[in-house]
């Protein structure tokens, strides 16, 4: 179920990512209910997620404790020494937490660093049972702020795992953007590294949230991947900067996103305006973190590499695609341009939610119903037959 506890819309998706599974902890369900509401700051976000999770961590919950200490590091800049002792706190406890499954962490060698990954192996019942053609490898790629650790978390709302699964922080994502290695556009690079690295001859490709315009990349350009989910769409991540804004705006605002320039003019515009939002003043140093610049009329002409169009008809692959008109990064009315984009697909399933008859699936990435929507993908890897020669 999705709450709307602020009101502010990116603090709410934040808030559920976080609680949604830790609210059946004891006295949990009290703070969702008096304590979220009063939240108005992100520093305040802060504050109360570390409390809670060095609580939890000392009370020996540690899978509680590293959802809320990434909570606590999320609205952090890089440059804050708090967000790698928390990130380090999270890491250290989802491994205490998944103590004892098949689950193990590696260093995908790339470019001269390292690509942080986790591999768990498939349930042997469910994949003895699943059916014919069901991918033995689902890679699933993160997205603009995730973390490999929360990624992997996702693959337990599977209602079974037929599928060995791959999660990995690309260049620019989680614990690799940390290491200080930016993000790039050719992402069937670090793919095709990581499938070296594990020895996985074909694989079906699951993108989360950014991941979901990424995974579209990949699939393009890697041959490897048999069958493409984006969960959900991205067809451009400039979106995700200008989705908030009045529709009669967006336009405008695509222009200069186009055409950063004078390059002053745009700069200094954009450090006056985060002051009057803090979702605005997030995402700019979240995408200068990722991409390694400085500038925002940089990040901005680096943020016009990210997009669905020069893709068009080059996906082949069976795809599934997720979309809500709640979503709080990604403009439902993209929707049209995705299925254009993937008119050469071998099929295309498009699962579209409506805030007004479904509103926990009409949020982003579908957050109000994870067990839903991991259901639905689930039935579809099962269900779909690979390309011809995938």
């Amino acid at each position: 179920m999705f709450n709307e506890y602020t009101g502010n819309r990116q603090f709410d998706l934040q808030l559920n990512r976080t609680f949604a599974p830790i609210l059946d902890r004891p006295g949990i369900d009290k703070i969702a209910a008096t304590t979220l509401p009063r939240l108005r700051t992100t520093n305040q976000i802060t504050a109360l997620a570390q409390s809670l999770a060095e609580r939890l961590e000392s009370e020996g919950d540690a899978d509680a404790a590293w959802h809320l200490y990434e909570l606590a590091a999320f609205y952090l800049g890089a440059d804050d020494p708090r967000k790698h002792r928390f990130i380090d706190a999270m890491s250290r406890s989802f491994d205490e937490a998944h103590r004892g499954l098949a689950l193990t962490r590696h260093a995908v060698p790339y470019r001269g660093g390292e690509l942080t990954a986790m591999r768990w192996e498939a349930d042997p019942a469910d994949r003895a049972q699943a059916p014919s053609g069901t991918p033995r490898t689902l890679v699933m790629m993160n997205g603009f702020d995730g973390y490999a650790e929360e990624i992997m978390a996702f693959a337990e709302y599977f209602p079974c795992r037929p599928f060995d699964i791959i999660t990995f922080d690309g260049p620019g994502q989680g614990h690799t953007a940390l290491a200080g290695m930016p993000l790039e556009p050719e992402w069937e690079r670090p793919t095709d590294a990581v499938l070296d690295y594990f020895g996985v001859d074909s694989a079906a490709a699951l993108g989360v949230s950014f991941g979901g315009y990424l995974v579209m990349r990949a699939a393009a350009n890697c041959p490897r991947i048999s069958h493409v989910i984006a969960f959900d769409m991205m067809y451009r991540l400039i979106d995700g900067l200008t989705v908030p804004l009045p529709r009669p705006l967006r336009p405008i605002a695509d222009a200069v996103v186009r055409n950063p320039r004078p390059a002053w003019l745009i700069d200094a515009a954009l450090r006056v305006a985060p002051r009057f939002s803090a979702d605005l003043a997030w995402k700019l140093r979240q995408a200068s973190h990722l991409t390694g610049l400085s500038r925002p009329s940089e990040v901005l002409r680096a943020f016009g590499n990210y997009t669905m169009e020069p893709l068009e008809g080059r996906i082949t692959q069976p795809c599934l695609v997720l979309a809500g008109d709640a979503d709080q990064y990604v403009p439902f009315e993209r929707l049209g341009d995705v299925r254009r984009a993937l008119e050469n697909s071998a099929s295309l399933e498009v699962r579209a939610f409506h805030h007004a008859q479904d509103p926990d699936m009409a949020q982003h990435c579908q957050i109000g119903d994870l067990d839903r929507v991991f259901a639905i993908m689930g039935d579809w890897l099962s269900g779909q037959q690979p390309r011809s020669g995938a």
